[in-house]
C-alpha cells in the first residue's frame, strides 16, 4: 500500500470533518487503533486532544503507553480515572459479569468524551477498524460511537504496518490487541481466531466465497451484531 498517500488522504478527511470545530478528541487506550487516530489528529490543521480513562482492570502498560504517546505527540491530554463511576454502575446493577462491566466502562468513557467535546468545541474521533465493525465487536453507544472514523475501511491486520510507517512506538504495535475492558482480556483469545484469520474470513465473506464450517462462530457474530451498524429501525406509517 502507498502509506504516504493513505496518510495524506486521511488527514485531508479529518480536516474536512473538523473545519467548523476547534479540533477533535479521541479516547486513548494505549492500543494500536487509538494510537493511529491520535497520530493522525496531531497532524491535522486543528487541535488534537486525548482522554486517558483507566480503571482498576486496565493493564498498567497500556496506561503508560497512552501517556507516553500523548507526550511524544505533544497533544493536549487529560487522565480521568473512571473506577468510582464504574463502581457505582456495578453497585446499581448488582452485577459481577465481566462483559456487562466492560460495556459499562465503554459507555462511561464515551459519555466523558462527548461531554469533553461539547465543552471544547471538538468532534469525537472513532477508533473502530473494519474487522471490528463487520463483526460487531464493540459496545454500541460506547466505543462504536463517534462523529467520524478514519479506520472504518481498514482491516485490523492492515494497520500494523501502517502504524510502523507513522512512527508509533514498537511496544504499542507489538502488544496483543485488546479492548482492555476487563483484566486479562485480549481480542484474539475472546474471538477465537487471530486477526489474520479473521480478516481472511471477512474478505472471503465480502466476496461471497464459500465459508469453511470452522468460521461458523464468526458468521454468527456478523448476523447477531449487524444491528449495531444499521441504526435505529423506524416504523413507517
Amino acid at each position: 500500500m502507498n502509506y504516504e498517500k493513505i496518510k495524506k488522504d486521511m488527514i485531508t478527511f479529518i480536516n474536512q470533518q473538523i473545519q467548523n470545530f476547534n479540533g477533535a478528541v479521541v479516547g486513548l487506550s494505549g492500543g494500536l487503533d487509538s494510537a493511529i487516530v491520535l497520530t493522525l489528529l496531531a497532524n491535522s490543521n486543528k487541535q488534537a486532544h486525548a482522554l486517558i480513562m483507566p480503571t482498576k482492570f486496565s493493564n498498567p502498560k497500556n496506561y503508560d503507553d497512552a501517556l507516553n504517546l500523548a507526550k511524544m505527540l505533544d497533544v493536549k491530554y487529560s487522565v480521568i480515572d473512571i473506577q468510582d463511576i464504574l463502581d457505582s454502575f456495578i453497585k446499581a446493577s448488582k452485577t459481577s459479569d465481566k462483559i456487562q462491566i466492560g460495556n459499562f466502562a465503554a459507555r462511561i468513557r464515551m459519555t466523558l468524551l462527548y461531554d469533553y467535546s461539547a465543552k471544547h468545541n471538538l468532534l469525537v474521533a472513532g477508533t473502530s477498524n473494519k474487522s471490528e465493525l463487520m463483526l460487531g465487536y464493540g459496545t454500541i453507544y460506547g466505543d462504536l460511537a463517534c462523529a467520524f472514523n478514519v479506520l472504518a475501511q481498514f482491516y485490523k491486520s492492515e494497520l500494523f504496518a501502517f502504524a510502523d510507517f507513522l512512527g508509533i512506538p514498537k511496544q504499542i504495535i507489538n502488544k496483543k490487541p485488546s479492548a482492555d475492558l476487563f483484566e486479562g482480556q485480549d481480542d484474539e483469545s475472546e474471538i477465537g481466531f487471530t486477526y489474520e484469520q479473521i480478516d481472511n474470513f471477512l474478505q472471503n465473506f465480502q466476496n461471497n466465497t464459500k465459508i469453511e464450517p470452522v468460521y461458523s462462530s464468526l458468521l454468527n457474530r456478523i448476523e447477531k451484531n449487524k444491528f449495531k451498524q444499521e441504526g435505529i429501525k423506524i416504523f413507517k406509517r
